[in-house]
């Protein structure tokens, strides 16, 4: 699978009532950017609602170059409560989410289809609720024994990229740290070699995903 380069994800937390027959189902939606960050949400979920009568999830998650799904109908009847959330979350096409409905169970039985509908649309309106946002990897590079008169040209080069300087540490000679899409990599080394003469040292740093 080819490496995602961006994504839609969830612009902020969320938690959404709705109240269906009466039974109370709650959408609790949140950004997430790990495995340890989803059982850690659902640990949170479990403990904010200890009484309720279902915990039902799924998130979709972006790793490297994998798509990961997970989904728990957490005790209702097979397939009618955790892939209806993970529809949900693809249907909204977002990623990096996690939803958790929980169910307060009202005395009212909805069947298999009332279920599926109950829990799909609970999680899409939380998820219509906690917005969305686009986030993409921009790369770091940290550079090493610039000159004091190839600064300039190196800090405008790096301007006309959209790229942005992170730190500068002044002394004998320039260190700096500057964000620069993956796709600059090429350039900014020759950019950096070309401005030291080859006598500089340029490396690659964290890669930061960034909101816009």
């Amino acid at each position: 699978m080819k490496k995602i380069s961006n994504f839609q994800t969830v612009a902020h937390y969320t938690r959404y009532d709705n109240t269906i027959k009466k039974s109370r189902f709650i959408a609790l939606v949140q950004e997430i950017g790990d495995e340890t960050e989803v059982r850690a949400f659902l640990k949170s979920a479990q403990q904010e609602f200890p009484d309720a009568t279902h915990h039902c999830w799924a998130y979709r998650l972006v790793s490297g170059k994998n798509e990961i799904t997970q989904c728990s109908d957490s005790g209702e009847p097979s397939n009618s409560a955790g892939p209806p959330i993970l529809q949900a979350i693809k249907q909204e096409r977002v990623t990096n989410v996690v939803v958790v409905v929980v169910r307060y169970f009202g005395g009212i039985k909805l069947g298999i289809s009332g279920l599926i509908k109950a829990y799909r649309d609970t999680a899409r309106m939380g998820l219509q609720q906690a917005g969305k946002k686009r986030k993409y990897p921009m790369q770091e590079f940290i550079m090493e024994g610039i000159e004091y008169k190839s600064l300039g040209t190196i800090l405008q080069s790096v301007e006309s990229k959209s790229g942005k300087i992170e730190d500068i540490q002044y002394g004998e000679k320039v260190n700096l740290k500057a964000l620069l899409y993956p796709s600059e990599e090429e350039w900014v080394r020759k950019l950096f070699n070309n401005a030291t003469q080859g006598k500089g040292f340029i490396k690659k740093g964290k890669t930061k995903w960034m909101t816009g």
